[in-house]
């Protein structure tokens, strides 16, 4: 069983917004090596990155860790 929702954050980000949106859209497979205590990994289950109704798969840490 899964958790649906939303999640909402906010980062600093020293780049221009078009270098986030390439990031995010084509390359979310990168965060997990930019933010590896935040965002373990990202899958791809269906679809391609980029693409509108592409299933990706974040694993991520919420919260504070014990």
């Amino acid at each position: 069983m899964g958790l649906t929702g939303k999640l909402v954050a906010a980062i600093e980000f020293r780049a221009g917004g078009d270098v986030f949106h390439e990031l995010i859209t084509h390359k979310p497979h990168h965060v997990s090596t930019i933010t590896p205590k935040n965002i373990q990994s990202c899958d791809l289950h269906e679809g391609e990155f980029g693409k509108v109704g592409s299933v990706i798969f974040w694993r991520y840490t919420h919260g504070k860790s014990v």
